[in-house]
Parts: structure tokens; C-alpha cells; sequence
């Protein structure tokens, strides 16, 4: 024996320090493995799912480790393996209160029923809610027709107060002329056929005499209550100025009115207030004639002269009151 040769000693196989678990067998290098493989009984039912991807041969490197290779071969042994599913159970479904259906889906959104106390309720609110709305109509319609029949009410009293007046004028011009009035065409000119003038202020009224025409007069009451007016003698084609009120506003002759606790004396100027004619109702009235001619002409200052004395007379003779 060669001097050199050393023992025989048995070399411990060199396998990976962490194998592979439940590596499946290269079924090239294992031929009893190659043909269906026999399931252990202690591992429980799983999903057996064939493995019919193109397989990968498995070989051991020089460190132990397990290196895949297309080779193209097909496993026929499928591949077994336990579901999470098995240890699980169905959810159950809570029971619905007692006198409650129950409902067909769980999460779907079913509207609860309501108790009959529920529903009164809530009757009994829709119905507050449309008495309410119908009594707010009510009142602001109760409002507005308050207010439109006091309008219409106002309105009505003016008309009737206006047809009032009218009437009374009516019946005094048909008093006074002896006319009878029933429609426009058939109301007379008034200044034509009346010979009476009315001065509503004062409540009297003077009778025109037939021999005047162009009769006008103005009442002034700013400082003494009097009354001027003018005319002249029936017959005149042309209206003379001293007969146009507009040109002779101091007329031909004039009315003053005085209280008679005044007496008939001015006690500021001394003067007479005028020819006494009248008394009625604590005044008298006095008659003042023109302080003058308005005309410059000679033949027509006759005519003037003419006119006034036929208004002295008017004032004196014609004066009477009316209620």
C-alpha cells in the first residue's frame, strides 16, 4: 500500500440548508413518481385544480438550491392545496322585530313600515299644514276685499252727494224759469230766460228789471263784503266800456254789506256806508253809486247816467233773501 494514499472516509451529502417544502418531484428523475400520485388521507379535501401549464423541471445546483427549467414537460399530478373557504361560515341573518315583515335584501334601501300611529301623525300634520295655508288666504283675501269695499263705498257716497247737488240745481232753475228739465236738450238758457240773480253767499237775490241787459257783477269780500254791477239799457247794438266788467270791475252801481251792530257810520273815516236799502239776518245792506263817469265820451256818458239809475232801482225795489 502506497504510503501516500489516505484512508477512505464516507463525505457528508451536500443538501440545502433550507429545503423546499412539499417540492414537487422532478418526475424525470423519479420514474416511479411519474404516473398519478397517491393522496395522503390526513391532508382534507382541497380545490383540485389540473396543471396543464407547460411544467418546469427542477435540478439541484452545486449549493443545494433548486434550479427551474423549461424542459416543456407537462405535470399530470394536479395540484392540491386547502382553501381558505373550508373554515368559514355563511353570515347570518338577524331577525326582524316581532309584527315587521322581513326584508328580501339585506342593505337594500326598503323604506320601514310605519305603525298606524305613525301614519296618523303624519296625516295629521299634512293636513295642519294646508288648513294653514288656506286660513292665510283667507285672511289676506278677507283684507283686500275689506279694503276694496270701503274704496267703492267712498266712491258711491261722492256720486250720490254729486247727484244730490245736481238735483237741487235742476229743481231751481225749473223753479225759476218754468221749465221742466228731462234731458240736456230740453235745459234753457239760463241767463236768457231767468230775470232773477241769486248771490248764494249772501243768501239774497235781486230781480232784473226789463229794461236791463248785459247784466255781470263781481263780489269782493276782501275788506267789506260788496257786490258791483254792470248793464246797460235794452237796445244797444254795441256793448259799451262802461257796461264790460273786465273794463269797469267798480260797475254802475254797487251793494255793501254791513253788521248792523256797526251802525251806519264808519267810525274810521267818519263817511256814510251808503244808502240804507235792506236789513236781513244782523246785516244791513246800503247802496253806493259811481263816484264818477267811466266813459269819455259825451254821448256816451248819457248812456251810462241811464244805466245806473236802472241798477239803483234793481238794488233798491228788487232785493229780497231765499233760504
Amino acid at each position: 500500500m502506497d504510503n501516500n494514499m489516505q484512508p477512505f472516509a464516507p463525505q457528508p451529502s451536500a443538501r440545502p440548508e433550507n429545503p423546499v417544502p412539499n417540492s414537487a418531484p422532478n418526475p424525470a428523475s423519479n420514474p416511479a413518481t411519474s404516473a398519478s400520485p397517491q393522496l395522503d388521507p390526513q391532508i382534507p379535501p382541497a380545490i383540485e385544480t389540473p396543471a396543464y401549464q407547460p411544467a418546469q423541471t427542477a435540478s439541484l445546483d452545486n449549493q443545494g438550491q433548486p434550479v427551474l427549467n423549461n424542459t416543456g414537460v407537462k405535470l399530470e399530478s394536479p395540484i392540491l392545496a386547502p382553501t381558505h373557504f373550508d373554515g368559514m361560515k355563511a353570515p347570518e341573518i338577524p331577525a326582524s322585530p316581532a309584527g315587521q315583515p322581513q326584508s328580501q335584501e339585506i342593505g337594500s334601501n326598503v323604506a320601514p313600515q310605519l305603525t298606524p300611529e305613525q301614519q296618523k301623525t303624519k296625516m295629521f300634520v299634512a293636513l295642519s299644514i294646508v288648513f294653514g295655508a288656506l286660513a292665510f288666504i283667507g285672511i289676506v283675501l278677507g283684507i283686500w276685499s275689506l279694503v276694496s269695499n270701503i274704496d267703492v263705498s267712498n266712491k258711491l257716497k261722492n256720486t250720490q252727494d254729486q247727484l244730490k247737488i245736481a238735483t237741487n240745481i235742476i229743481n231751481k232753475v225749473e223753479q225759476d224759469t218754468g221749465a221742466n228739465i228731462t234731458s240736456v236738450e230740453t235745459v234753457p238758457d239760463y241767463n236768457a230766460v231767468s230775470n232773477t240773480i241769486y248771490i248764494p253767499e249772501w243768501n239774497i237775490k235781486f230781480k232784473l228789471p226789463e229794461d236791463l241787459e248785459n247784466v255781470s257783477y263781481i263780489v269782493d269780500q276782501k275788506y267789506r263784503p260788496q257786490i258791483c254791477f254792470t248793464g246797460h239799457k235794452t237796445g244797444i247794438k254795441i256793448l259799451p266800456g262802461f257796461a264790460d266788467i273786465d273794463q269797469n270791475p267798480n260797475g254802475v252801481g254797487c251793494v255793501t254789506r254791513v253788521a248792523t251792530a256797526e251802525g251806519d257810520t264808519d267810525k274810521n273815516t267818519g263817511k256814510s256806508f251808503g244808502q240804507k236799502i235792506f236789513t236781513y239776518d244782523d246785516y244791513n245792506y246800503f247802496y253806493n253809486a259811481p263816484e264818477g263817469h267811466f266813459s269819455q265820451d259825451a254821448a256816451e256818458q248819457g248812456l251810462e247816467e241811464t244805466a245806473v239809475q236802472i241798477v239803483k232801482n234793481m238794488i233798491a225795489n228788487n232785493i229780497a233773501h231765499y233760504q
